[in-house]
Parts: C-alpha cells; sequence; structure tokens
C-alpha cells in the first residue's frame, strides 16, 4: 500500500496524507512541549499548560476539518481519528492533573518523590509517541520499528503502573488511622489516579500506531 501512496504523491502533488501527518506531528510536538513543561514545573504551572492545550486543541480542529472533508486516506479515518483524539487526551490529562494540584495544593503541599518520578515517565513515553508519529509520513511503516519503540512505551507503562501501585500501598499504610487527614488521602489518591490514566493514554497511541503498521504490513 505504501508504494500505491508513493505513486499518487508523483502524480498528484501533496496529498491529504500528507497533510494529516503533517499536522498530527504539530500535535505530537504540542503533546511533548506540553509534558516537558509539565515535568520541569512540576505540574503547578497551571496557566502554562492551558496554554499548551489550546495550542493542541487549534490543531485538532484542523485535523477534525481534514478527516471529515477526506476524500481518500492511506489510513482508515476512523482510526485517524482516533490516534488524533488519544494525543489530544494525552495533554488533557495534564491540565486535567495541574488542575487537581491548583485545587489541593494547601492539601498536598511538596510533591512525593514517586509523582515527579511519574512526570518523568510520562515525558519519556510522548518522546517515543513522537518518533512514532514522525514514521507516518514515510511511503510505508516499518513494523519492526514500530514494534520496537511501541514496545518500550509500553514497558515505560509498566513502570508508570508499579509505580503508582506502590505509591497506593504507602498511602494506604500511612492513612490507615482514624486520625488521619482523609482529604490529604483523597487528594494524593486522585493524584496517583490522573497521571496514571495520562500514562495509559499514551500508551493508546503508541498500541494504535501499532495496529496501523500491521494493517499496511
Amino acid at each position: 500500500m505504501g508504494t500505491i501512496w508513493s505513486a499518487f504523491g508523483r502524480f498528484f502533488g501533496p496529498s491529504q496524507n500528507d497533510r494529516f501527518a503533517e499536522l498530527l506531528l504539530q500535535l505530537a510536538d504540542a503533546a511533548l512541549a506540553c509534558a516537558a513543561h509539565f515535568r520541569k514545573t512540576g505540574g503547578q504551572d497551571l496557566a502554562g499548560i492551558i496554554d499548551h492545550e489550546h495550542r493542541g486543541d487549534a490543531i485538532v480542529d484542523d485535523i477534525h476539518e481534514l478527516l471529515d472533508n477526506a476524500f481518500i486516506m492511506r489510513f482508515d479515518i476512523a482510526d485517524c481519528m482516533r490516534l488524533t483524539d488519544d494525543l489530544d487526551n494525552v495533554i488533557d490529562g495534564m491540565r486535567k492533573v495541574a488542575i487537581h494540584i491548583d485545587i489541593y495544593k494547601p492539601v498536598i503541599g511538596e510533591l512525593q518523590p514517586d509523582a515527579l518520578a511519574l512526570f518523568a515517565i510520562g515525558e519519556r513515553m510522548m518522546l517515543g509517541v513522537r518518533e512514532l508519529v514522525t514514521m507516518l509520513s514515510e511511503p510505508r511503516l516499518s513494523l519492526a520499528r514500530v514494534r520496537e519503540t511501541a514496545r518500550a512505551i509500553d514497558e515505560a507503562e509498566a513502570e508508570a503502573d508499579t509505580l503508582v501501585a506502590a505509591a497506593e500501598r504507602r498511602l494506604v499504610a500511612q492513612y490507615r488511622p482514624q486520625s488521619a487527614n482523609r482529604l490529604e488521602f483523597i487528594a494524593w489518591d486522585k493524584l496517583y489516579q490522573l497521571l496514571e490514566q495520562m500514562t495509559d493514554e499514551a500508551n493508546h497511541c503508541g498500541k494504535l500506531i501499532l495496529s496501523l503498521a500491521r494493517k499496511e504490513a
């Protein structure tokens, strides 16, 4: 199929497929920039995260407009929509975490090292997702390369799950006594859940691009 699209490009010039790949890379860049800022600020710059989200939303609107009017696409339009929305959900997830931290800042206080480690894992996963997105502009996806990068993203998500599980065990042990601060427990527990959801969304992106590569193989 990749050779067919290459032939289309030679005869008809840049296609909607090229434009989709270009816009999706812009969205991946926006998500990666947001993840880097998210990690550097410990999720505590809500206004900055929202600015990144708005930039991502504008790109998502352009992609939806393109796909809504697309005639022939290299990949299934429904898959393209899902991938776009999954990337958007990663950015939305960072905004949700930043809002949560902003609301519960007096309760949470200084972030725990495991929470900061989850921020770093999220950024690492987005680096992998961006690498996968760059491959979509190639004439044909290399299943071996896509699978290798997707596996690294999946392993990072498993690492995040392990961190979250350990953090939740610590919370239960720390706040078990009757006198424990229940609001503080709720604030921390919800924070870890939101961070886990964010890494899940990044992993969804990797799995979907792997699915595209398998369909094209």
